[in-house]
């Protein structure tokens, strides 16, 4: 009697510790560790392809996924572009002529400038945490970590092109290791991997990212060189008169 009660307690246990993982608290974690921070940063990106490579720096605000603003600092020819994202609004601000321009929100979907990551990937758009549902798929080991693996399908109202995102959180830190983006015909269309980890003002993130292609012949790394806390950023200030102004700022 007593072993088939260690049995079922030791059963117990185990099933309890499966469904004791919540995807959404977990995803919530991972994106409080940096993502839904007010914050500055300093990045630097690298296309590389078959005949060329693409060199790229950016400075960027963000209050969470809603408000974002980017400046591209180099190459000089795109130099003092600005994007914008505040709530559901989209724009570009041009130096050369002086006009705000509004894009629509499709463009969330396309390429970055000709880099491997998406208009949503720098300017950042839906929370994987809030605006998808998620069923826990088990552990995995990605990039020499022990991950949970969270399959995030898109609510009704969540404008994104996937079907589905495969995220893959490490079990150690609580930070996202891959997320692997899939297409409406259940392929996958683009890959993420934290390649590195480093402690920014208190908080550890990835600040080596790589973004890969669908076919797999091209990447673009993303590396953050700074970044920091700005609790002083508020909606007001991801403004147009901020997009004009950003250098005396």
């Amino acid at each position: 009697m007593r072993r088939q009660l260690l049995y079922t307690l030791g059963l117990g246990l185990s099933f309890f510790s499966v469904f004791a993982q919540n995807p959404s608290s977990l995803l919530a974690k991972a994106e409080a560790s940096a993502i839904q921070q007010s914050a500055y940063s300093r990045i630097k990106m690298k296309a590389e392809r078959p005949r060329y490579t693409r060199d790229m720096e950016l400075r960027s605000w963000n209050m969470g996924n809603a408000y974002s603003l980017v400046q591209i600092v180099s190459p000089e020819r795109d130099a003092g572009m600005v994007y914008m994202k505040a709530d559901k609004s989209l724009m570009t601000y041009s130096p050369r002529t002086g006009k705000i321009m509004k894009l629509p929100s499709s463009m969330l979907m396309q390429g970055w400038m000709g880099t491997d990551a998406q208009f949503d990937n720098i300017l950042g758009a839906a929370s994987l945490s809030q605006d998808f549902t998620h069923s826990y798929q088990g552990k995995k080991t990605v990039n020499g970590q022990e991950c949970h693996l969270i399959r995030c399908v898109p609510k009704p109202a969540t404008p994104v092109a996937h079907d589905h995102v495969d995220a893959y959180l490490s079990v150690q830190n609580d930070t996202w290791v891959r997320l692997v983006f899939f297409d409406k015909k259940g392929t996958v269309s683009q890959q993420m991997d934290a390649l590195h980890f480093k402690r920014f003002d208190e908080v550890l993130m990835p600040d080596e990212i790589r973004f890969t292609a669908k076919d797999g012949n091209q990447t673009t790394t993303l590396t953050i060189l700074e970044w920091r806390k700005r609790p002083d950023l508020k909606p007001s200030w991801f403004s147009e008169s901020t997009m004009k102004n950003i250098d005396s700022l």
